[in-house]
Protein backbone atom coordinates (compact mmCIF):
# COMPACT_ATOMS: atom_id res chain seq x y z
CA UNK A 1 0.00 0.00 0.00
CA UNK A 2 2.96 2.36 1.00
CA UNK A 3 4.64 1.68 -2.58
CA UNK A 4 1.29 2.92 -4.33
CA UNK A 5 1.10 5.86 -2.42
CA UNK A 6 4.54 6.56 -3.21
CA UNK A 7 4.03 5.83 -6.88
CA UNK A 8 0.78 7.88 -6.99
CA UNK A 9 2.33 10.96 -5.53
CA UNK A 10 5.74 10.29 -8.29
CA UNK A 11 3.11 10.51 -10.68
CA UNK A 12 1.17 13.17 -9.41
CA UNK A 13 4.35 15.16 -9.70
CA UNK A 14 5.03 14.90 -13.01
CA UNK A 15 1.39 15.69 -13.92
CA UNK A 16 1.41 18.79 -11.97
CA UNK A 17 4.38 20.16 -13.80
CA UNK A 18 2.09 19.50 -17.30
CA UNK A 19 3.56 15.85 -18.44
CA UNK A 20 1.00 14.90 -20.28
CA UNK A 21 1.63 11.00 -20.01
CA UNK A 22 1.17 11.52 -15.87
CA UNK A 23 -1.69 12.98 -16.42
CA UNK A 24 -3.36 10.44 -18.10
CA UNK A 25 -1.84 8.17 -15.73
CA UNK A 26 -3.37 10.30 -12.39
CA UNK A 27 -6.75 9.98 -14.10
CA UNK A 28 -6.44 5.60 -14.05
CA UNK A 29 -5.21 5.30 -10.82
CA UNK A 30 -8.31 7.87 -9.70
CA UNK A 31 -10.86 5.80 -11.59
CA UNK A 32 -12.44 3.88 -8.81
CA UNK A 33 -12.60 7.44 -6.96
CA UNK A 34 -14.64 9.37 -9.86
CA UNK A 35 -16.57 5.80 -9.89
CA UNK A 36 -17.58 5.88 -6.09
CA UNK A 37 -18.02 9.76 -6.74
CA UNK A 38 -20.64 9.41 -8.99
CA UNK A 39 -22.13 5.96 -6.85
CA UNK A 40 -22.42 8.62 -4.16
CA UNK A 41 -23.45 12.14 -5.62
CA UNK A 42 -25.08 11.69 -8.79
CA UNK A 43 -26.36 7.97 -8.83
CA UNK A 44 -28.29 8.35 -12.40
CA UNK A 45 -26.87 5.54 -13.87
CA UNK A 46 -28.34 5.80 -17.62
CA UNK A 47 -26.19 9.04 -17.44
CA UNK A 48 -22.78 7.26 -16.27
CA UNK A 49 -20.62 7.47 -19.42
CA UNK A 50 -21.43 11.74 -19.53
CA UNK A 51 -20.84 11.47 -15.78
CA UNK A 52 -17.42 9.58 -15.78
CA UNK A 53 -16.26 11.61 -18.89
CA UNK A 54 -16.97 14.85 -16.72
CA UNK A 55 -15.45 13.15 -13.70
CA UNK A 56 -11.82 12.80 -15.62
CA UNK A 57 -12.28 16.72 -16.56
CA UNK A 58 -12.98 17.96 -12.98
CA UNK A 59 -9.70 15.71 -11.76
CA UNK A 60 -7.58 17.20 -15.09
CA UNK A 61 -9.36 20.73 -13.94
CA UNK A 62 -7.82 20.19 -10.16
CA UNK A 63 -3.89 18.79 -11.64
CA UNK A 64 -4.24 22.14 -13.54
CA UNK A 65 -5.99 24.41 -10.28
CA UNK A 66 -3.66 22.83 -7.42
CA UNK A 67 -1.73 24.85 -5.60
CA UNK A 68 0.40 22.41 -3.38
CA UNK A 69 -1.14 23.86 -0.15
CA UNK A 70 -3.20 20.98 0.75
CA UNK A 71 -3.84 17.46 0.51
CA UNK A 72 -4.42 16.73 -3.66
CA UNK A 73 -6.59 13.96 -2.99
CA UNK A 74 -8.96 16.09 -0.50
CA UNK A 75 -9.24 18.37 -3.41
CA UNK A 76 -10.10 15.95 -5.60
CA UNK A 77 -13.04 14.37 -3.77
CA UNK A 78 -14.37 17.71 -2.89
CA UNK A 79 -14.24 18.51 -6.28
CA UNK A 80 -15.98 15.76 -7.51
CA UNK A 81 -18.23 15.84 -4.41
CA UNK A 82 -19.65 19.52 -5.54
CA UNK A 83 -19.29 18.60 -9.23
CA UNK A 84 -21.68 15.66 -8.91
CA UNK A 85 -24.25 16.70 -6.43
CA UNK A 86 -24.76 20.09 -8.40
CA UNK A 87 -25.08 17.86 -11.47
CA UNK A 88 -27.43 15.45 -9.62
CA UNK A 89 -29.50 18.75 -8.83
CA UNK A 90 -29.86 19.45 -12.28
CA UNK A 91 -30.72 16.56 -13.70
CA UNK A 92 -33.81 16.08 -11.02
CA UNK A 93 -34.77 19.32 -12.33
CA UNK A 94 -34.92 18.31 -15.42
CA UNK A 95 -36.35 15.13 -14.61
CA UNK A 96 -39.30 16.91 -12.93
CA UNK A 97 -39.80 19.46 -16.02
CA UNK A 98 -40.32 16.49 -18.00
CA UNK A 99 -42.44 15.11 -16.12
CA UNK A 100 -44.56 18.57 -15.24
CA UNK A 101 -44.96 18.68 -19.16
CA UNK A 102 -46.61 15.18 -19.57
CA UNK A 103 -50.51 14.81 -20.63
CA UNK A 104 -53.44 14.29 -17.65
CA UNK A 105 -52.51 10.15 -19.04
CA UNK A 106 -49.17 10.02 -18.50
CA UNK A 107 -49.27 11.85 -14.78
CA UNK A 108 -51.68 8.85 -14.02
CA UNK A 109 -49.60 6.17 -15.15
CA UNK A 110 -46.37 8.15 -13.00
CA UNK A 111 -48.37 7.39 -9.46
CA UNK A 112 -46.39 6.90 -6.63
CA UNK A 113 -47.53 3.04 -6.60
CA UNK A 114 -45.47 2.37 -10.16
CA UNK A 115 -42.79 4.14 -8.72
CA UNK A 116 -42.59 1.54 -5.56
CA UNK A 117 -43.07 -0.82 -7.91
CA UNK A 118 -40.09 0.10 -10.01
CA UNK A 119 -37.43 -0.04 -7.63
CA UNK A 120 -37.25 3.75 -7.09
CA UNK A 121 -35.44 4.84 -3.75
CA UNK A 122 -37.55 6.86 -2.54
CA UNK A 123 -36.31 7.88 1.01
CA UNK A 124 -32.94 8.10 -0.55
CA UNK A 125 -34.56 10.69 -3.18
CA UNK A 126 -35.39 12.75 -0.64
CA UNK A 127 -32.75 12.68 1.53
CA UNK A 128 -30.79 13.27 -1.34
CA UNK A 129 -33.05 16.70 -2.54
CA UNK A 130 -32.65 17.66 1.58
CA UNK A 131 -29.09 17.47 1.21
CA UNK A 132 -29.37 19.68 -2.26
CA UNK A 133 -31.20 22.08 -0.46
CA UNK A 134 -28.48 22.60 2.31
CA UNK A 135 -25.84 22.90 -0.08
CA UNK A 136 -28.30 25.68 -1.78
CA UNK A 137 -28.47 27.71 1.64
CA UNK A 138 -24.91 26.73 2.15
CA UNK A 139 -23.93 28.66 -1.11
CA UNK A 140 -27.13 31.46 -0.80
CA UNK A 141 -25.20 32.28 2.97
CA UNK A 142 -22.30 33.53 0.99
CA UNK A 143 -20.64 36.53 0.40
CA UNK A 144 -22.08 37.83 -3.20
CA UNK A 145 -18.07 37.51 -4.57
CA UNK A 146 -17.89 34.36 -2.77
CA UNK A 147 -21.07 32.98 -4.42
CA UNK A 148 -19.83 34.51 -7.55
CA UNK A 149 -15.92 32.38 -7.28
CA UNK A 150 -17.81 29.30 -6.36
CA UNK A 151 -20.58 29.28 -8.87
CA UNK A 152 -17.82 30.26 -11.86
CA UNK A 153 -15.47 27.49 -10.53
CA UNK A 154 -18.22 24.57 -9.60
CA UNK A 155 -21.34 25.30 -12.47
CA UNK A 156 -18.92 26.66 -14.82
CA UNK A 157 -15.72 25.03 -14.60
CA UNK A 158 -13.68 28.09 -15.47
CA UNK A 159 -9.82 27.97 -13.86
CA UNK A 160 -8.43 30.33 -11.03
CA UNK A 161 -7.40 32.42 -13.67
CA UNK A 162 -9.79 32.89 -15.86
CA UNK A 163 -11.83 33.79 -12.63
CA UNK A 164 -9.61 36.42 -11.95
CA UNK A 165 -9.42 37.62 -15.27
CA UNK A 166 -13.18 37.54 -15.50
CA UNK A 167 -13.29 39.53 -12.61
CA UNK A 168 -10.62 41.59 -13.06
CA UNK A 169 -9.16 40.32 -9.91
CA UNK A 170 -5.67 38.82 -8.85
CA UNK A 171 -5.74 34.95 -9.08
CA UNK A 172 -4.73 34.84 -5.35
CA UNK A 173 -7.56 36.78 -4.22
CA UNK A 174 -9.96 34.44 -6.32
CA UNK A 175 -7.93 31.23 -4.35
CA UNK A 176 -8.58 33.56 -0.65
CA UNK A 177 -12.45 33.54 -1.82
CA UNK A 178 -12.49 29.81 -3.11
CA UNK A 179 -10.90 29.01 0.14
CA UNK A 180 -13.10 30.94 2.29
CA UNK A 181 -15.88 30.07 0.41
CA UNK A 182 -15.62 26.70 1.35
CA UNK A 183 -14.50 27.07 4.51
CA UNK A 184 -18.18 29.04 5.24
CA UNK A 185 -19.96 26.78 3.82
CA UNK A 186 -18.24 23.44 5.34
CA UNK A 187 -19.41 25.53 8.55
CA UNK A 188 -23.05 26.43 7.62
CA UNK A 189 -23.19 22.75 7.20
CA UNK A 190 -22.01 21.31 10.08
CA UNK A 191 -23.73 23.82 11.72
CA UNK A 192 -27.20 22.43 10.36
CA UNK A 193 -26.79 18.88 10.97
CA UNK A 194 -25.64 19.70 15.19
Amino acid sequence: MMNDYKDFNRVLRSALVGEERSKVKVLDMLEPLIRSSIKSYCPVFSEFEDLYSDGRAVVLSCIEDFDNKRSFLKYVKSSLKYYYLNTYKYLLNVNSDVHEVASDDEEDSLNIFNSIDAGVDIEGDFLERERLGILKKAIDSLTPRQETVIRLFFYERLGLCDIANFLGISKWTVVNLKRNAIKNMRDYISCYYK
